[in-house]
């Protein structure tokens, strides 16, 4: 696990200089882009603890596959396209639940209005909520595994 953070964070360093020749511009400065390699790695190991729980409970990589598609959409069903004030109906709804919108407005944060403690907090407190579950399911079937000798 403690590899993949590595490679997340890695991964983050492409996207970050696209970002950066396209024109955007961190309102934090450095800290602020560290901040955020930190926090999208971070939420790379949170959200691979379903997968990984998948994997040890069942040894199927077909299942691990289905897992993907199913968690997928929580992406989209964010305000990362409509501003949440736009949103109506239950696409609303469900954005205002998806710990995924915290996120995405606590590394937006970083980006256009500086270091804002409410989003900061939100997005890490639905990280370490999703963080804890995600964990929770991966060492549980770790130890499943570990039991039956597999």
């Amino acid at each position: 696990m403690a590899a993949d953070v590595v490679v997340l964070a890695l991964l983050c360093i492409p996207v970050l200089l696209m970002g950066f020749a396209a024109g955007v511009r961190f309102s934090t400065g450095l800290p602020g882009v560290v901040a955020f390699v930190v926090i999208c790695a971070l939420w790379g190991l949170v959200f691979t603890g379903f997968p990984y729980a998948v994997a040890l409970k069942t040894g199927n990589p077909a299942a691990v596959n289905a897992c993907f598609v199913i968690f997928f959409p929580l992406f989209f069903l964010t305000d990362a396209v409509i501003p949440k004030g736009a949103l109506t109906g239950w696409f609303s709804s469900i954005a205002t639940y998806n710990p995924v919108t915290y996120l995405l407005g606590a590394l937006r944060s970083l980006i256009t209005t500086g270091w804002s403690a409410t989003s900061l907090l939100e997005g890490v407190g639905a990280m370490a909520a999703i963080g804890c579950l995600s964990m929770s399911l991966a060492f549980l079937a770790l130890r499943g595994r570990m039991r039956k000798g597999d």
